[in-house]
């Protein structure tokens, strides 16, 4: 039922607690229950002590989070400050107007929430002073979805590296500039890249080098059906 669902309003309970029949059994159970969800706490993560994770933070109600070109810098400069390498080194990342993608490898992921927490609580202080914006900034917690192998930690880069085409900002990735796509295809600096780790086959990256296969790569990746990989890569989040 609908009305089971986590963040119940305190208000419904009150309204259901005080019905036309406050004798009616069923209203009561009904008000208890909605009174005794709206308090649970939220389930544990259920992560592996270190591991590559593919993380999404998306907006209420799909609100604009980077409105413009400051907003976005001003969200690279959060995770340089707060995602340092040394705890969180973030390898693909996306910034959309609604949300951001971060392919990350966490070496302790007990660190995972509060940084997270912290850098969507400081964006959240910068956009509500900028804006006057009043109300929630974040839809929820963020999610976290665990790369089981290499084949899925390249095809999960890619996913998030096609994001802007299929979300119809631009048609090629190398037109959108808030992306890793430039690091790799274009041997692109970017200080929010910090290769930790690299699967088998694919060449360290080098300064000003062009990785025409990596092109061609994420290219072939424009054509797939986005809701189908949206689900493959999404899946199982937390």
């Amino acid at each position: 039922m609908s009305c089971f669902r986590r963040g119940v309003c305190f208000l419904d309970v009150f309204l259901v607690w005080n019905s036309k029949k406050p004798k009616d059994y069923t209203h009561r159970m009904l008000a208890r229950l909605l009174y005794l969800q709206s308090t649970m706490p939220r389930k544990p993560r259920i992560l592996p002590e270190s591991g590559m994770l593919h993380l999404i933070a998306r907006s209420n109600n799909r609100v604009p989070l980077l409105k413009d070109r400051y907003d976005f810098f001003r969200m690279k400069d959060l995770l340089l400050k707060i995602c340092p390498p040394a705890l969180i080194s973030i390898h693909h990342y996306s910034l959309m107007n609604t949300h951001i993608h971060l392919l990350a490898w966490v070496e302790n992921t007990e660190i995972l929430h509060p940084v997270i927490k912290s850098l969507t609580v400081s964006y959240h202080h910068y956009y509500t002073k900028k804006y006057k914006y009043r109300g929630h900034l974040w839809h929820g917690r963020f999610k976290s979805v665990l790369i089981e192998n290499e084949f899925h930690w390249l095809q999960c880069g890619r996913y998030i590296e096609i994001n802007a085409p299929h979300a119809g900002i631009c048609k090629d990735p190398r037109d959108y500039p808030w992306s890793s796509y430039h690091y790799y295809a274009d041997g692109v600096f970017d200080p929010l890249i910090s290769q930790v780790k690299i699967p088998d086959g694919i060449e360290r990256w080098k300064l000003g080098r062009k990785n025409t296969c990596y092109r061609e790569f994420i290219l072939a990746g424009i054509d797939l059906d986005y809701q189908k990989l949206k689900k493959q890569y999404e899946r199982c989040a937390c």
